[in-house]
């Protein structure tokens, strides 16, 4: 089972689900929606049959208009599935299904650029054990802001809590949810009076983590939000890496038990395109890094999972858009990655190799393999490499970046 929260777009924008078999072998899929307050809406569930090595396009608001669950189950372990919600302005959020856990804990970092006027957290139960949810908010300081009483989330449901109502915004630097008798499936969102929406899912923690892609120029300002989950306050390196992997800077800090960093690269090093970011911590933290054009502001998680086999989505929902795919090799050798393409009825379109040196990214424009079809697969495999992999959206006419996606790892 793999599910993921929803909120429905702002007017004129509109929520898509893309649904992809690795397996090769055409598994059914059904697709539950429920409403926020758990109930199983009329069409649900969707039956489909995918495509061996194919993909499906499901529009949710034909099913949902509130907040709800969504939930995907399938007796194939090789699915993945991605939401996406395109914005009346072009702009893109995604966010992938996750698969439920046991009863965990989960850290979100509500440290953000910018801050926005309406700020979420969003809480599913995707199992239908109704668990209790225990939230506790941290000053960026560090400092236990708020203990929050204990909710129940009704089978099935989905909860948009406004943090404002448990801490002040300028304050707030992360949220511990803890969730007692059932997996809980959360992501926080972002809703700014101009229009704009972000959204993140809960960070990962680890003691290593990459930022695969950040610039400074002088219309380019960037924010690295590091955040300790252990409690333990731990040092931290960080380095800023050119486009090649050559160190430019390596910084030393110590974050506040609980608390937030925050960095502005510009401070450090001066124009660059494209470089890296490699964090190292004594114990484990999350980090975002935000970054402003003239134009765009994007959230570029960091990430703590490499891997040597990964897939990502090929999707343009407008016209005048391409698709920018990067491979960025973070390993110690040199490796020969394999690109393959397919359609989104499964079919293989092309395969291309690359070799890539330790920290070279290649990029590339991957229309030309999809005959310019709006919709397909991209796999990425390298064994024993340690790959990063994601794609920017860029719109032809004004090159603005419409959004980012990273590809998630095969398991």
């Amino acid at each position: 089972m793999l599910s993921v929260g929803h909120l429905p777009p702002l007017r004129n924008g509109r929520t898509v689900l893309l649904i992809t078999d690795l397996s090769g072998s055409g598994p059914a899929v059904n697709i539950r929606f429920h409403d926020d307050t758990g109930r199983e809406v009329p069409g649900s569930p969707v039956h489909k049959l995918l495509p061996p090595k194919g993909k499906i396009q499901i529009d949710v608001e034909n099913y949902l208009q509130t907040a709800g669950t969504i939930i995907l189950e399938s007796s194939s372990k090789q699915i993945v599935g991605e939401y996406w919600q395109i914005n009346k302005d072009g702009a893109i959020l995604t966010l992938p299904f996750q698969r439920p856990g046991a009863e965990d804990r989960y850290f979100v970092n509500c440290f953000r650029f910018p801050s926005c006027e309406n700020d979420y957290l969003i809480l599913s139960d995707p199992s239908g054990s109704g668990p209790l949810v225990q939230m506790e908010f941290y000053s960026t300081a560090g400092e236990l802001i708020k203990v929050a009483a204990k909710k129940l989330l009704r089978p099935y449901s989905t909860l948009a809590l406004g943090v404002d109502a448990y801490a002040s915004r300028s304050s707030l630097g992360k949220v511990s949810v803890r969730s007692f008798g059932g997996s809980t499936v959360i992501h926080y969102r972002q809703l700014c009076d101009n229009g704009a929406v972000f959204a993140a899912p809960a960070r990962s923690p680890a003691k290593e983590l990459l930022v695969d892609d950040f610039s400074v120029g002088e219309d380019i300002t960037g924010h690295l939000v590091i955040v300790d989950t252990s409690a333990e306050g731990p040092a931290t390196r960080i380095q800023f890496r050119d486009s090649q992997g050559a160190v430019l800077y390596e910084l030393n800090k110590l974050l506040p038990p609980n608390g937030v960093m925050v960095i502005e690269p510009a401070d450090y090093v001066g124009n660059i395109s494209r470089g890296t970011i490699k964090i190292s911590s004594e114990s484990e933290v999350i980090a975002d890094y935000w970054e402003k054009d003239s134009q765009t502001i994007i959230d570029i998680p960091a990430v703590g999972k490499t891997g040597s086999a990964l897939v990502i989505n090929h999707f343009l929902p407008f016209d005048n858009t391409e698709n920018l795919l990067s491979l960025l090799s973070v390993g110690q050798d040199p490796v020969k990655v394999k690109v393959q393409f397919y359609a989104d009825n499964g079919r293989e379109l092309g395969v291309e190799e690359f070799f890539l040196e330790p920290y070279q990214r290649v990029d590339e424009l991957v229309g030309r393999y999809f005959n310019e079809a709006r919709l397909g697969t991209i796999i990425v495999k390298s064994p024993n490499a340690s790959l990063v992999v994601s794609s920017r959206i860029v719109g032809l006419e004004d090159r603005r970046l419409l959004g980012k996606v990273h590809a998630q790892i095969i398991r």
